[in-house]
């Protein structure tokens, strides 16, 4: 029985974070076991972000929880940062990308639930994000219990990501977290007839077919693999879905390589 992902495929982990400890810098010490714990399952590199969760982050806030991930990619090139930011702050939102991503060599967005993926409020940093050529990550879900819809009242779901790939046709959209809780299938539903944006496999929920029914409905070609720091859940579903070596490839490496813009090992 496989137990890692095999060493031919240069696995990027696509959705994943680091933290801070009290005094705010990076924490090393959960960073090395994070490291650690991926090169025991056959993940090469990892995409990082610090997103802040409640309501309306500062532009302060934003830019020490960045420094954090810009700590952790000079500790050590395996992390590859993703730039969290508040839209609803935009001309400051866009001058963190531009520190963040063209000076200090990030690769990509993070975004939260501060507004859905389709609120026109995203329209600054969704055209930098273009302009720049960086894709979005999006935490995003169908939840149906009536406290995360309290707790979270502005999560994106799959028809949000819909309304938003017309809205942003230039940018790259990552729609979070499939197996992030709430219901996986309507989002598949929602998304088969209308793709456009990318979808990660991460999250706990390890229902029975949920990765290949993901690959079967979108395409290996929109297809990330990602643990959201949910690690052998990940690995374990992933290579529970019998996807072929082709397949496989795509939605361990290649995609990942192609919108972050890495040149292949």
């Amino acid at each position: 029985m496989k137990t890692r992902i095999p060493e031919s495929v240069n696995c990027i982990d696509i959705h994943n974070h680091v933290s801070a400890g009290a005094d705010g810098r990076l924490d090393r010490a959960r960073a090395e076991a994070l490291l650690d714990g991926c090169a025991r399952l056959g993940i090469q590199r990892l995409c990082v972000s610090r997103p802040l969760t409640h309501e309306q982050p500062t532009p302060d806030e934003v830019r020490q929880a960045n420094d954090t991930v810009l700590e952790a990619m000079a500790f050590n090139d395996r992390f590859i940062g993703f730039c969290f930011l508040n839209p609803g702050t935009a001309r400051e939102a866009v001058a963190e990308m531009d520190r963040c991503i063209r000076q200090g060599g990030m690769r990509g967005v993070k975004l939260y639930h501060q507004y859905l993926i389709c609120d026109p409020a995203q329209t600054a940093v969704m055209e930098a994000a273009a302009d720049m050529g960086v894709p979005v990550l999006m935490h995003a879900g169908k939840v149906m219990d009536s406290t995360t819809r309290r707790l979270q009242p502005r999560l994106s779901h799959a028809g949000h990501f819909v309304q938003a790939c017309r809205m942003f046709p230039r940018t790259t959209l990552i729609q979070g977290h499939i197996g992030g809780g709430g219901d996986w299938e309507w989002n598949l539903r929602e998304l088969e007839a209308r793709p456009g944006s990318y979808l990660d496999i991460s999250g706990s929920v390890v229902d029975a077919g949920i990765v290949a029914r993901t690959v079967a409905t979108l395409g290996a070609d929109h297809v990330l693999f990602a643990t959201d720091g949910v690690l052998e859940e990940g690995v374990g579903k992933l290579l529970a879905a019998g996807l072929s070596d082709a397949d496989l490839a795509k939605v361990c490496q290649h995609n990942a390589e192609r919108i972050l813009g890495l040149r292949r090992a």
